[in-house]
């Protein structure tokens, strides 16, 4: 299997009450984000050449087929791989605005518009996805290079276009993420656009 696995290391790293470890590839950004998606990560957590996941996260990668290793085999066929990359390399995602499960989505809809064509061809995929948007917590995440909007939703909320595939959804945006379920059931779908 070496040379070719999803990796993730011991979940040491204390933040915000829990412990955190790496979810990497030593073989593709492809095969990690496959994996990332299955087990319920925001596309916008790709941290440029890995995800962060809790402990609970862990163990669900593990049971998904990520291979356990430690922090320094981890960097080690990272780097083997040519795939790790300093952290500064990709720019950070910033809220710009948010909306809570249930709410009008105004407030988000509003700051799209006064974002240029990116933001309207986001605003009309939001606009696309009717009562998802209308019952999912909406985020709005800015970078300098892209625009994201991530719905995020729990059932019984009302399914999203089917694998997200939905024509006049994708044609709004430049890439469309639909995660699997988190381990508390919840999902995430992402339209991200160039800026």
């Amino acid at each position: 299997m070496a040379g070719v696995a999803v990796l993730v290391d011991e979940a040491r790293w204390l933040w915000r009450g829990r412990r955190w470890a790496h979810l990497v590839s030593d073989s593709s950004y492809g095969e990690l984000h496959e994996l990332a998606q299955a087990i319920g990560q925001r596309r916008i957590g790709f941290q440029g050449d890995h995800y962060d996941v809790d402990e609970t996260d862990r163990a669900r990668a593990l049971a998904a087929g990520a291979v356990p290793v430690n922090s320094r085999e981890l960097v080690r066929r990272l780097r083997s791989a040519g795939l790790r990359r300093r952290s500064g390399g990709e720019p950070r995602w910033q809220r710009l605005a948010s909306s809570p499960a249930g709410a009008d989505p105004d407030e988000v809809l509003a700051a799209l518009g006064g974002l240029g064509a990116g933001g309207e061809r986001l605003a009309a995929g939001v606009g696309r996805l009717g009562t998802l948007a209308a019952a999912g917590s909406l985020g709005l995440y800015g970078r300098p290079d892209q625009l994201a909007v991530v719905i995020d939703f729990s059932p019984p909320s009302p399914a999203p276009p089917p694998a997200a595939a939905n024509r006049r959804v994708r044609e709004a945006a430049d890439e469309v993420w639909l995660s699997g379920a988190r381990a508390d059931g919840q999902r995430s779908l992402e339209l991200f656009v160039g800026r």
